[in-house]
């Protein structure tokens, strides 16, 4: 495998990437940028979305917000193979 070690910010390991998060699936993200709203993004994924943030890191916020977009996007499949389902189509 590969770590990336965090190039702004600090040097610590828990921003070596990538990150991971076992909700809801079991994701992995390594981000070769810089996000410029991370004041924004970090009040969304703490108060919107209820999440922790554990780093300082802008790639563990997008990781926070991709796997939320990916939970909501099940939600919705779920829903709609359990109308499927219960319609009989």
């Amino acid at each position: 495998g590969h770590v990336r070690y965090p190039t702004a910010g600090t040097s610590s390991c828990a921003e070596a990437q990538p990150l991971y998060t076992n909700y809801p699936f079991g994701i992995c993200v390594a981000h070769n940028g810089n996000l410029t709203n991370t004041e924004d993004l970090t009040l969304r994924v703490e108060k919107t979305i209820g999440r922790h943030v554990n780093t300082d890191s802008d790639s563990e916020l997008l990781l926070n917000l991709f796997a939320e977009y990916l939970t909501a996007e099940t939600r919705k499949a779920d829903s709609h193979q359990s109308k499927t389902t219960t319609n009989g189509n």
